[in-house]
């Protein structure tokens, strides 16, 4: 069923000041039993917009994304934990690796 959490973990949203990247890196990275950290997950944006409308993509409430946005403007960066994605949003984010980590 694609609307089934497929996965559950934190959510990093990082603000670049330098070089010629990407400024915007939003970084997920699932909750995993055991010693060895799960794999993580990232896209580059370059305009906060893009940001925001891939935190929607991802399923996050209005206020979720408001909060987010705020604390990374307030700062650098901004941490969600505790954030449960669906197989389809993680598919349509493009963090299609982690769906098969999720499933085994």
């Amino acid at each position: 069923m694609a609307s089934a959490i497929a996965s559950e973990g934190t959510l990093r949203i990082h603000r670049s000041i330098a070089g010629t990247s990407a400024p915007f890196r939003v970084t997920y990275q699932a909750y995993q039993d055991g010693d060895e950290p799960a794999p993580a997950a990232e896209r580059a944006f370059y305009h906060l917009q893009e940001v925001r409308q891939f935190l929607h993509v991802l399923g996050l409430t209005a206020e979720y994304i408001r909060d987010a946005l705020r604390e990374l403007t307030a700062g650098r960066s901004a941490f969600l934990t505790n954030i449960a994605l669906t197989e389809k949003a993680i598919k349509n984010a493009g963090f299609g690796s982690l769906v098969t980590v999720a499933k085994s």
